[in-house]
């Protein structure tokens, strides 16, 4: 007798479940992995295939560990040994080794990589970690996670307002949260620095006070808060139309006031919904390109953001540049959402 076999409770649930795997990997984590195969190959292009004796560094030499040279020095394919001899650092020094004293040396694939490491660590560091890097990378990640906190703050009163107060053109203003989504970057950031320049309307009168906006870190977080607040509302509105008035009303039937009502009883209950609208507001902050070089004025080390040096350096065909930069900054702001997903996590299970 055969035996049935037993039916998901889910119909199709394996082959949408396939399908969601392969486009994910097709999506995301093949053009990730090809991000981080790039990156691994800087070094490996100028792998050596001659040596000369006496030293370990002639020019833009690397020396081949694994194999037993009598020290000698590792020169690249394309040296001159054409002549009666070649210049070669040893030590620290210039000095002349005769053409007859040169060897030729096939290395092995193992040899081939551990130069190409030998040579490439130093230059991924020297390339993902530079001072002008560095500056960028503080520039965008505090930035971003300035407008994210304020967004969280900004959203929730406007989610809040949409879904519990009577407003006069409610559904005009739930339109307009949805502006940023649907309007090009580029406009987006035309229309920040128009408003916030020196001789724009918001801009002059700050200028007035003593504060200027556009062209630094204070303009980028602005054009972040405006790009980044309808992830916030579009997250907490399901959530507090979902929790409805009664937690509420009795907390407030039982004393409490309206801020410790919400303290106490609605923000740990939408704490979920609050870090996912934080998480999506700081990851569209971080990767922003479009709206922020308008305003931000792009000035090294001062308003430069990390988005814009890795176009930068595509742009003089720094290939290996760029996608240390942006391995750097990929491996950085996961890090930062997973941290930041595990403290809300815990803080909503302390709650509780």
């Amino acid at each position: 007798m055969a035996i049935l076999k037993e039916r998901s409770i889910l119909p199709g649930f394996r082959w949408s479940f396939a399908a969601t795997v392969v486009w994910l990997g097709l999506l995301v984590l093949l053009p990730l992995s090809t991000l981080v195969v790039n990156s691994l190959t800087i070094g490996f292009e100028e792998t050596p295939y001659h040596v000369v004796s006496d030293g370990k560094l002639t020019g833009e030499i690397v020396y081949l560990h694994d194999r037993d040279l009598d020290d000698k020095a590792v020169a690249p394919a394309g040296s001159d040994l054409s002549g009666e001899s070649v210049n070669a650092i040893i030590y620290g020094e210039v000095e002349e080794i005769p053409v007859e004293e040169l060897e030729l040396v096939a290395p092995t694939r193992g040899e081939r990589f551990w130069a190409g490491v030998w040579r490439g660590v130093p230059q991924f560091i020297e390339k993902a970690f530079n001072e002008r890097v560095l500056a960028s990378l503080r520039v965008t990640f505090s930035t971003a996670f300035f407008a994210a906190i304020l967004n969280l703050f900004l959203g929730g009163i406007i989610a809040y307002a949409l879904v519990r107060i009577k407003i006069p053109g409610k559904k005009v203003l739930d339109s307009l949260i949805d502006l940023p989504f649907a309007m090009p970057t580029a406009i987006c950031g035309i229309a920040m620095v128009t408003m916030y320049a020196p001789n724009g309307p918001v801009g002059a009168l700050a200028a007035k006070a003593g504060i200027k906006i556009a062209f630094t870190p204070l303009g980028i977080t602005l054009a972040l808060l405006f790009i980044g607040l309808p992830f916030v509302v579009r997250a907490l509105q399901p959530a507090l139309l979902d929790l409805g008035t009664e937690l509420e009303d009795a907390a407030m039937s039982l004393g409490a006031s309206r801020f410790t009502a919400w303290r106490r009883v609605i923000v740990p209950t939408i704490a979920p919904a609050l870090l996912t609208g934080f998480t999506l507001a700081f990851a569209r902050g971080l990767g922003e390109y479009g709206t922020v070089i308008f305003i931000a004025g792009n000035t090294p080390m001062k308003t430069e953001i990390s988005s814009l040096l890795i176009v930068t350096q595509l742009e003089q065909f720094d290939y290996a540049g760029a996608t240390a930069i942006a391995l750097t900054m990929l491996t950085a702001s996961l890090a930062l959402i997973f941290g930041i997903n595990k403290f809300f996590t815990n803080r909503h299970k302390s709650l509780k």
